[in-house]
């Protein structure tokens, strides 16, 4: 009778490891309209906060946003932080390389006031802070990695498996070969193709990556793209930029699954138009 016990137990578990990390995933339908179609906060909310802060986090996730996009680099102690850009000239009040500064020297920055005075003060998040946030409050992240390499793969895997849900995370690879390594790191996270060429979409299907994002002027060029990234039986995430009804037209002209955009809000109202349009 134990024995039975223990391999029911083991069945249980198996089914769970192999099925929770596809669910996200299963809910994005081939052929969607706006109410389906996954709403991806580039950098967080930031039309109305400054990009890459929980700030602008915290509004994306109020205001309704699916997943959020956030980058990762390395500080020059070990630390995983949060920037888009490798220098911090254009959103702090430091300059130099982001990667040359320990992650205390990071933090003392002031990533608020670029954007404007009222959030003066707010920091750089470390990567752990951004997990325990996104834990708490059941926020999928996108994570955009801006370094390669197994020590980096290495990193991030350990702090997501401390300090986040691994089912919650997706991670944004930028070869097949990056995919391979997190599908060994991270099984139960999802990944996405930040694909770098129009040419790879067999490639990053290939390596088992579950989305593939297109830019829309790669769309404007070849409108057969969003075909060949359904063959593959992966869903199909288009970038945008603010969201605006002529914008989110032509986005929703190609039936995404996911749709990466600067102004939540404002694509979330285009959405609502193109619907009551039928």
């Amino acid at each position: 009778m134990k024995n039975h016990f223990i391999r029911v137990e083991f069945v249980i578990t198996a089914v769970f490891l192999i099925t929770i990390a596809p669910l996200f995933f299963a809910g994005c339908n081939n052929g969607t309209d706006g109410e389906d179609v996954k709403i991806v906060a580039h950098r967080g909310a930031i039309s109305e906060r400054p990009e890459n802060t929980m700030a602008a986090f915290k509004r994306a996730h109020k205001l309704g946003a699916d997943i959020v996009e956030i980058d990762l680099y390395t500080s020059r102690d070990g630390h995983l932080f949060i920037l888009h850009d490798s220098t911090l000239d254009r959103t702090t009040d430091g300059e130099g390389e982001a990667t040359d500064f320990t992650l205390e020297e990071l933090q003392a920055l002031d990533a608020g006031s670029w954007f404007g005075p009222e959030y003066a003060g707010e920091r750089i998040p470390s990567f752990r802070e951004v997990l325990q946030w996104a834990t708490k409050n059941d926020v999928v992240l996108l994570l955009d990695l801006k370094e390669s390499g197994r020590e980096f793969a290495e990193n991030v895997a350990s702090d997501v498996q401390e300090y986040g849900i691994e089912e919650n995370m997706v991670v944004g690879v930028r070869s097949p070969e990056q995919a391979g390594e997190f599908r060994e790191l991270l099984p139960n996270s999802g990944q996405l193709a930040f694909m770098g060429f129009p040419g790879d979409i067999q490639a990053y299907a290939e390596a088992g990556v579950d989305v593939i994002r297109l830019w829309l002027r790669w769309l404007d060029e070849d409108p057969t793209l969003a075909d060949q990234v359904r063959q593959t039986q992966r869903k199909l995430m288009i970038n945008g930029t603010l969201g605006e009804l002529e914008e989110a037209r032509a986005i929703m002209n190609f039936s995404p699954d996911w749709i990466l955009i600067d102004d939540v809000a404002q694509l979330q109202e285009s959405l609502r138009v193109i619907d009551s349009e039928g």
